[in-house]
Parts: structure tokens; C-alpha cells; sequence
């Protein structure tokens, strides 16, 4: 009776209901894309396979705001959605499309002008970054769709839509790379993968695009986002200037390797960004309405622990055969660094969780930027103090990310 009624509360549960549909979801979606990178990294090797961990890193920067838009984005259409305001969702949503798209050109003109640096100091060939960069426009618009949808709390086409993203990525860089375009073939599937994602997008909110419009604008950079926007551009520069870092320090092959261990650890924070996905939405409601949104987080944060703590296990116990598996055995020399990167990873993650409950309440200050500050200036320290080889640069890496986790926990408490 007991184990009944407590599996009941928990179908009940909207975070973990929430949860589960993303997580199981992205989980399946993350197994095509982290079979593309497999595929990409056996297929075209260390030297090759680290430029397409570059140019992800370094678009992945770029497309910050996008992260803080899908944020605003979101928080908004969940307060109209409580108001049963669909027309303005409708407002909403042209309204950042068109702000978007000319943002994205902006930045594609930075990205494209910074490129030519890059290539020097980096090593790249330049049109391999250029037609990259096309991602940037995809990337700009796809997270006000995805922003609105995680607004209605549709987790389930949410994650759906991320699973189609993965798979036409994986299919079409396979195949590309097979009839011997190489990191090209790599690059233009990574490109269709979410061009597809973001008109399938349209199918999933046909609600809103059928509803009367109303003219709904949002400063989408006020100063009332400008805390979100820094955080979350703080929390992707932590996560993405390793791999940039250690192809500026080490060799390519040396990189390539290091690339692949980055990208295992980066499971651990896309599982628990699945879970601050869901939980930010209800979070919003709740501090919306007056409500409880402790008691939310908590539930996030200690399902978030114990995936970490799972992670961790896992990957200090088979680190030769994860990467050797997954990778081959031209990557399995660098398998005894894997266990600093699950740690590094992981407080990552928490630190990101904490972050997004501060933002979902509204209680992200300035106390939280300066914080934020510190822990990227901590970081970016330790990659210049710690690389004479690259297990002292994982290591200070993980260093730098377990300080930064502390540092988070400062943020959480000060009210």
C-alpha cells in the first residue's frame, strides 16, 4: 500500500513527471549525438575530431544570449499562460523571431571577423569556422520556440524535438563524412540537424499560431535580463574554454584526446540541465502565484546529486573501457584523466542548477554576477598556472570547478 500511494504521488509529481519525459527523452536524443561525435572521432581522428569540438565550443559561446533569451523567453510565456493570454504568447513570439534574426547576423559578422584570428592562433582552416558560424543563425531563433514550449510546460515535445535534432545530425554527419567530405561532412550535418528541429517546432505550437494576436513586446536586454544574460554567459564560458584552452596549449592530437574526455563529462551537465529545464518553468509559476518553490529545488537538486553521483562512480570504475567502447583505443591513453573530469563536470552542473533557481525567482542580483565573476576568473587562472602537461591542466580544471561550486553556494544563501 505504501510503495503504491508513493508511486502515485510521484505520477503526480510535476517536477518529476516534468523531469522524467525530458530526461528519457534527451537521454535517447543524447545517444545520437554523442553517437555523432563518436562516429565523428573514430572516423576522422584526434587532429580532425578536435575542430569540430573547437567550433562547437566557440559557437556555443556565442549563441550565450540565446540561452538567456530561451530563459526570458520562457519565464514570460508562463506568466501569460496563467493569464490564458495565448495572442500574446503569439506577440511574444514574432516579436523575438524578428529581434533574432538580426541579432544573428550581427554576431555572424563578429563571429566571421574573429575567425581570422582564431585561424592564426588556433591552427583552423578558416572555412571550416566560416560555414560553421551558419549555425549561429539557427542557434539565435531555435531557443525562442523551444523558450515558449518550455513556457507551456510541453516537456514532452520538447524533448521529442530535441531527439529529431540529434538524429538528423547524427544520420546526415554519418553519411556526409562517409562519401569523404570529412570535417565538412561533419559541419553541414551538425547545421541540418537543427535547421530540421526548428521549423518541426512550428507543428508543436499550433495552439499559439492559431490564436488571436496581440502585441506583446519584452526588452528581451533591459536591465531586468541583464542578470540572467550574464549569468548564463558565465556559466557557458565555464563549461566551453577547456576545449579551446587546451588546443591553444597542447598539441592537436594532444587536444583531440582531451576533447573526448570533455565530452563525456559534459553528459553529467546536459543530464542535469534536463532537470533545471523542467524544474524552471514550475519555479516561475510558483514564486509567480505566491507559491512554495523550496521545496521544488530541493527535489531538483538532490535528484541532480545523486545523478553526479552515479556519473562519478561509473566513470572512476571503467574510464579504459568507456573511451575505448565509445572511441577506440587511439583515445584510451587519455582514460586515467576521466575521473577529474566526471568531478569537474558535476559541480559544474550543481553550480548551473543553483543559478537557474536564482533566476527563476527573480533573486539573481548583483552579489550573484560578481560571484559568477570570480569563479570565471578562477578558471581561466588556473588554465594559464596549470599546463605544463594535461593532467595538471584536468586537474586544475576540476580544482577551478569544485571552488566555483562553494562560490555558488554563497549565491543560494544570500538573500
Amino acid at each position: 500500500m505504501f510503495e503504491n500511494n508513493y508511486i502515485s504521488k510521484l505520477k503526480d509529481n510535476e517536477l518529476i513527471r516534468g523531469s522524467f519525459f525530458l530526461i528519457a527523452l534527451t537521454f535517447i536524443g543524447n545517444i545520437f549525438s554523442y553517437l555523432f561525435q563518436f562516429f565523428m572521432a573514430r572516423m576522422l581522428g584526434p587532429s580532425d575530431y578536435v575542430i569540430i569540438a573547437i567550433i562547437t565550443s566557440i559557437l556555443g559561446i556565442f549563441a550565450i544570449p540565446t540561452m538567456a533569451i530561451q530563459t526570458v523567453i520562457s519565464k514570460n510565456t508562463t506568466e501569460l499562460k496563467i493569464k490564458k493570454q495565448d495572442g500574446k504568447i503569439q506577440g511574444l513570439m514574432n516579436f523575438a523571431l524578428r529581434k533574432m534574426l538580426m541579432l544573428s547576423f550581427i554576431m555572424f559578422l563578429i563571429y566571421s571577423f574573429l575567425c581570422l584570428f582564431l585561424t592564426r592562433e588556433l591552427g583552423i582552416n578558416y572555412t571550416y569556422l566560416f560555414i560553421g558560424g551558419l549555425f549561429i543563425f539557427s542557434s539565435f531563433t531555435y531557443p525562442v520556440l523551444t523558450g515558449i514550449i518550455q513556457g507551456l510546460k510541453k516537456f514532452k515535445d520538447l524533448g521529442i524535438n530535441f531527439l529529431i535534432n540529434c538524429f538528423v545530425k547524427f544520420i546526415a554527419g554519418v553519411i556526409l563524412v562517409s562519401v569523404g567530405l570529412g570535417v565538412y561532412g561533419a559541419i553541414i550535418g551538425f547545421l541540418l540537424g537543427i535547421t530540421a528541429a526548428f521549423f518541426i517546432l512550428f507543428f508543436d505550437i499550433t495552439s499559439i499560431i492559431n490564436a488571436k494576436y496581440e502585441k506583446f513586446e519584452v526588452k528581451l536586454f533591459s536591465r531586468d535580463n541583464a542578470y540572467p544574460l550574464l549569468a548564463m554567459l558565465f556559466i557557458v564560458l565555464m563549461y566551453s574554454l577547456d576545449v579551446i584552452f587546451a588546443k591553444a596549449f597542447f598539441s592537436s592530437d594532444i587536444a583531440g584526446r582531451y576533447s573526448v574526455i570533455s565530452l563525456i563529462g559534459k553528459t553529467i551537465l546536459f543530464v542535469v540541465s534536463s532537470i533545471g529545464t523542467a524544474m524552471f518553468p514550475i519555479s516561475t509559476e510558483r514564486h509567480a502565484v505566491g507559491g512554495n518553490t523550496k521545496s521544488v529545488f530541493k527535489k531538483a537538486f538532490l535528484f541532480s546529486v545523486i545523478i553526479c553521483l552515479v556519473a562519478i562512480a561509473l566513470f572512476s570504475s571503467f574510464p579504459h573501457l568507456i573511451i575505448n567502447l565509445l572511441f577506440g583505443e587511439q583515445y584510451a591513453s587519455i582514460s586515467p584523466l576521466l575521473i577529474y573530469m566526471a568531478i569537474a563536470f558535476s559541480f559544474c552542473s550543481l553550480l548551473y542548477l543553483i543559478i537557474l533557481n536564482r533566476i527563476s525567482t527573480n533573486n539573481l542580483k548583483f552579489f550573484g554576477i560578481i560571484c559568477l565573476t570570480l569563479c570565471l576568473l578562477i578558471e581561466i587562472s588556473a588554465f594559464f598556472l596549470f599546463n605544463s602537461t594535461i593532467e595538471q591542466f584536468t586537474i586544475g580544471f576540476m580544482i577551478a570547478n569544485i571552488i566555483s561550486f562553494f562560490i555558488g553556494l554563497g549565491v543560494l544563501i544570500k538573500k
